[in-house]
């Protein structure tokens, strides 16, 4: 019989959730524009950072990996997470200097980004531990009210930034991370609330375990070929808004409007893809749309204007809906029984992401020509769909038969 709960946990963690989206949803938009035409960093500077802020990112990610299957209680790696997200903004909007920028992203925000996928390790295993038939569903569903934020929050950021000061979107996001951090406080006085890592195997499934952690070669194709799709999304989030407020003559109110529009109708393909999840494989919805991913990364390289990209925002929508929810469950199911080692694997795909992405942008926006960097995020999409079909081959072949 499982523990009584007083609390509305799932309410909470949607609440969470929706925070976590709103940390993210308020700054990223506008990240390589504070960096670069605001603070005056070179796009190079700005590459430089955003890798070194990787590496570190990457040795925080293995020490949070072997952490997190052993201690007692997963809620402090959320709390330790919020704490340098709000420590971290906050520096930047109180301190709006290239110095303090450099401080914040390279040093603290790489434990603060974590956040989101320590928030993602404990849902899964809080509803295993406490409703293990609906664990993959809650995943899914909590992953929806993150978008959701990135449906609401962009317009109102950008309207914030272009009325009053761009810094105050790190306001924003400071006090979501607080409020992250607030929620799980609050948790922390239900013990029902409490959990570890999943309960261990029995012996011969542990050992059967270890066999699997021996990833097969289709598996490490398809997260190879999943990392170099994220860095084609991570150079279109630096590149984009650029595109829009330097060579398409918008304003930072556009770049809010992007990315809600974007946002906005991922959505309902977001639900869609979950219900062809019963009938299609994971492989081959990423495959799909890694490719239509690029295609409409091409037409964004043809924009003459900023309601030309907001037009193309469709095609978006189906894509990333795909790429930025399935890739979860696909990464999770990796390594089977081992959420520790499966977070981590979400964040080393992320982080290799940004480290490769970065050294990207610095050398394809050399010129200055952003149209440029979202070609290459076109051919790179391409590439990493094209390396994970080439390594699954032989399962969808079989998919198909059966």
């Amino acid at each position: 019989m499982g523990e009584t709960r007083r609390m509305p946990v799932t309410a909470m963690l949607g609440a969470n959730m929706f925070f976590s989206g709103v940390t993210f949803a308020s700054t990223a938009p506008y990240a390589s524009i504070v960096g670069v035409e605001t603070l005056g960093m070179s796009t190079g500077q700005f590459a430089a950072l955003f890798s070194f802020g990787a590496v570190v990112g990457t040795f925080i990610s293995l020490g949070l990996g072997y952490l997190s299957d052993k201690l007692p209680d997963r809620r402090i790696l959320v709390l330790a997470a919020a704490l340098a997200g709000m420590i971290g903004q906050g520096l930047i909007y109180l301190v709006p200097t290239q110095l303090s920028f450099m401080i914040a992203m390279g040093l603290i925000m790489p434990l603060g980004f974590s956040m989101f996928s320590q928030s993602f390790a404990y849902v899964r295993v809080y509803f295993i531990k406490h409703d293990p038939a609906r664990a993959d569903f809650m995943v899914s569903a909590l992953r929806t009210v993150f978008t959701v934020a990135w449906t609401i929050v962009p317009p109102i950021a950008g309207y914030v930034a272009a009325e009053f000061s761009v810094f105050n979107v790190y306001l924003m996001s400071a006090l979501s991370y607080a409020a992250c951090g607030l929620i799980f406080i609050t948790m922390m006085t239900d013990p029902g609330t409490r959990v570890a890592n999943v309960p261990p195997a029995p012996k011969p499934a542990r050992e059967a375990g270890a066999a699997r952690a021996k990833l097969p070669m289709p598996i490490i194709s398809g997260v190879v070929g999943l990392t170099i799709i994220t860095v084609a999304t991570r150079l279109v989030g630096m590149g984009v808004p650029l595109l829009i407020v330097t060579q398409l003559g918008g304003t930072l109110t556009d770049v809010g409007i992007y990315a809600g529009i974007a946002a906005g109708l991922e959505l309902p393909f977001m639900l869609g893809w979950g219900y062809l999840l019963a009938r299609l494989s994971k492989e081959s919805i990423l495959i799909f749309n890694g490719l239509l991913y690029a295609v409409y990364l091409y037409l964004v390289t043809q924009a003459q204007a900023v309601t030309d990209i907001f037009w193309l925002q469709g095609i978006n929508g189906i894509a990333t809906a795909a790429l930025m929810s399935v890739n979860i469950s696909y990464l999770q199911d990796a390594i089977k029984g081992r959420v520790g080692l499966s977070t981590s694997l979400m964040d080393v795909v992320a982080i290799s992401a940004t480290l490769l992405g970065s050294a990207a942008f610095g050398f394809l926006s050399a010129g200055a020509d952003y149209r440029v960097v979202i070609a290459g995020a076109a051919t790179i999409a391409a590439g990493g769909a094209l390396v994970m079909l080439a390594g699954n081959v032989g399962q969808l072949r079989k998919a198909r038969i059966a």
